[in-house]
């Protein structure tokens, strides 16, 4: 599958658009390969690649080169395909072990001999870059976690534990961590059906999640209080964690969080304020829409599908596993991304995309301000220059916000 970034709400995140310049003309470019892409033309899509690489030098990011290889392989040009897959394996250092393992774009060359040699050299990059990978046994399946820092490991001391965003792996955090972990200990992990943690065949809800996270934290004793970071989707699970032990948290920090505030009729509000009628929402989100998460699941590989539908269910049943208890009273920190970038697969529509965008944004902020407003220590930060991925966009940002937070909640401890 593309290498992309799924945030289920009113926007999925890609690359930047427009402008004359030569990089500007490469990310035209790749939008345009990306489109061919979604549409299913395979072969053009990748040559798209191909000229978007030109146009830039034959620079290209590591997420470029493979969107590329998926379009080769997808085009039945397997040399094509291999020749990108290998470029990132061998000069690039690629580590998504358990995504390009899993990648259904790659079925066309699962019997082509050097699928295996291109499979072990991702996964002798990722044994390099996460020397300290461990595997935790749950419910009789392992899940794979990283720990980093534990030399800061001290009764009283938070722990810095990081949910990842929607069918995502811990790795799009390194900055972060490499940072972070020099003052604490820090756990990272992928989620049952990721990268490399085991299938438990069992939904992924937020009570589920977050009970296992419990069990792998005390398991390496790591012991509250936590100070949970989250991206995206991995909102709901912290949101729900600190609902759930409130006695156990030291602080939070969502980072473009996925909006657990939304309550029934809260969808409507960016459509209703572009001037759309209600009859033109229903249209929108009717029939149509269900086809297009159908088609979805049907193309989706399972470690996606299995969240799509948790967060489905979480906006029908308006959050209320995340909010059963108020947030507690500890260091809450919303960052939020301002850089709009459209998504290459999406066709015309009856108002302006960006604008509603920003309408939205706007909207999510006032009640991300109201929910922090009664804490002592709730905060809130906005990103202009960023995108929806604000940890590799502006990890400085992320930073410090965990770096506040953790000195705000040592003046708690202190009151």
């Amino acid at each position: 599958m593309k290498t992309t970034t799924l945030f289920l709400g009113f926007v999925v995140y890609t690359v930047s658009l427009f402008g004359q310049s030569t990089p500007q003309k490469y990310s035209d470019l790749v939008r345009i390969a990306d489109s061919l892409y979604n549409a299913k033309d395979f072969k053009n899509s990748a040559f798209a690649f191909s000229g978007a690489f030109e146009a830039n030098g034959w620079k290209a990011s590591s997420k470029e080169h493979y969107n590329a290889a998926c379009s080769w392989a997808l085009a039945n040009e397997p040399d094509s395909a291999f020749y990108h897959l290998n470029y990132i394996a061998t000069k690039m250092n690629y580590t998504d072990y358990g995504h390009i393992k899993g990648d259904p774009d790659f079925k066309s060359l699962y019997i082509d001999e050097r699928w295996q040699s291109i499979i072990y050299l991702v996964k002798a990059n990722k044994d390099i870059a996460y020397s300290n990978i461990d595997f935790i046994t749950v419910n009789g399946f392992k899940v794979e976690v990283l720990a980093s820092g534990i030399q800061n490991n001290k009764a009283d001391k938070p722990v810095v534990v990081f949910e990842n965003g929607m069918a995502s792996s811990f790795g799009s955090w390194d900055i972060v961590v490499e940072e972070i972990s020099k003052t604490n200990t820090v756990f990272q992990y992928n989620r049952p059906r990721i990268g490399e943690s085991e299938n438990d065949s069992l939904p992924p809800t937020t009570e589920h999640i977050v009970n296992n996270l419990r069990k792998m934290l005390l398991h390496k004793g790591l012991k509250p209080p936590y100070l949970l970071v989250s991206h995206s989707f991995g909102g709901a699970y912290i949101r729900s964690f600190a609902s759930m032990y409130p006695e156990e948290i030291a602080g939070l920090v969502f980072v473009d969080p996925v909006d657990f505030t939304q309550k029934e009729g809260d969808g409507d509000l960016p459509y209703l304020e572009i001037g759309l009628t209600q009859h033109q929402i229903d249209s929108i989100f009717g029939k149509p829409y269900d086809n297009f998460i159908e088609k979805l699941y049907e193309e989706m590989p399972a470690f996606y599908v299995e969240e799509v539908k948790i967060l489905r269910s979480l906006y029908n049943s308006e959050f209320k596993e995340c909010d059963r208890n108020p947030l507690p009273d500890v260091p809450v920190h919303f960052i939020q991304a301002g850089r709009y970038t459209s998504n290459s697969g999406e066709g015309p529509t009856i108002y302006d995309r960006e604008k509603m965008w920003r309408i939205d944004n706007n909207i999510k902020m006032k009640r991300w301000l109201a929910l922090i407003n009664p804490l002592k220590y709730g905060k809130y930060f906005y990103s202009s220059q960023s995108g929806h991925s604000i940890q590799q966009d502006d990890p400085e940002l992320v930073i410090s916000s965990i770096k506040l937070a953790l000195k705000d909640y040592e003046k708690i401890k202190k009151d």
